[in-house]
């Protein structure tokens, strides 16, 4: 069996997929897409993150919600990739509750030493819909050979619209 080891060149190449895939991602109609701003904090790792995501209908409950996560380790290099869905649950009044999963990509290099790990994702949150500006905060779950909890707040703008 060979081993393959992933390199930073392929990161870069990887993240380019991932940016082509969020830029032909269809709309519902009659909704708009969202990008986000984010910061947050891995309590398994102790490492805060800087984030961006993006959400893209997929019908009125439910978005695609991509993102992009780079954490600030003591050594070296650590990125995450989340492609996730959520569905929406509206309230008549205070911001919207959602809850989704999807699968998370984390790599971590130090040096000559590169993995990836590969597991699902788990999420929780809450976000207001008013205006064109949208803060948010939510608890995620990462599971793979173990689990990590994040606690992310943000703000997402409104693409395109009216």
């Amino acid at each position: 069996m060979r081993h393959r080891t992933v390199t930073k060149g392929s990161n870069v190449r990887w993240l380019a997929v991932a940016a082509l895939a969020f830029g032909t991602a269809s709309i519902a109609p009659a909704q708009s897409s969202h990008l986000g701003a984010r910061i947050g904090y891995d309590f398994d790792s102790r490492e805060v993150l800087l984030s961006t995501n993006l959400t893209v209908p997929v019908s009125q409950r439910v978005e695609f919600y991509p993102s992009i996560d780079v954490y600030t380790p003591d050594r070296g290099s650590k990125l995450g990739f989340n492609g996730d869905f959520k569905v929406r649950f509206p309230v008549r009044s205070g911001p919207e509750m959602y809850l989704g999963g999807g699968l998370g990509v984390l790599n971590r290099s130090v040096g000559d030493f590169s993995r990836t790990d590969v597991g699902a994702n788990m999420l929780f949150g809450m976000e207001s819909r008013i205006g064109r500006v949208h803060p948010f905060g939510e608890a995620r779950i990462h599971l793979n050979d173990g689990t990590s909890l994040r606690l992310i707040g943000g703000l997402n703008f409104t693409l395109g619209g009216p």
